[in-house]
């Protein structure tokens, strides 16, 4: 089964999905493999947000990793695929969608369908890797 999320974030100069920058988060449970696709700079765009509001250096501590490596440029945002941690992922979402700059996109499009596709995961026990295609 792979969801696809790109169709929320279609370049209105090109019509490509992000124009082509997608990520995609995947697992591999009893050998079937399920994906997740979605736009990787308007899904960034979430990400930014703390890196350019400026917070303080001990708030910026207390991200999770995913979010930290995201605006670092490191980990897994500075590797074509990697493994990341299911429950750090789920705690990114929870920042995001309690921050200024969660929306009605993030709230109704992205955070139900992640959430569903992370636990998952966890409930089965199942690595979870992300790409950037």
């Amino acid at each position: 089964m792979t969801e696809d999320l790109t169709h929320l974030c279609i370049c209105p100069v090109c019509g490509a999905p992000d124009c082509g920058a997608e990520y995609t988060l995947w697992t591999e449970s009893g050998g079937k493999k399920k994906s997740l696709i979605f736009g990787g700079n308007s899904f960034g765009s979430y990400l930014n947000y703390w890196y350019y509001e400026g917070i303080s250096f001990c708030e910026y501590q207390k991200l999770p990793v995913f979010v930290k490596e995201y605006t670092e440029y490191k980990g897994w945002r500075d590797n074509a695929f990697t493994e990341i941690d299911a429950y750090d992922f789920l705690r990114a979402l929870e920042a995001i969608k309690h921050s200024e700059k969660s929306d009605q996109d993030f709230k109704e499009h992205y955070y139900p369908v992640f959430k569903r596709f992370v636990e998952g995961c966890v409930q089965n026990g199942a690595p979870l890797f992300i790409e950037i295609c």
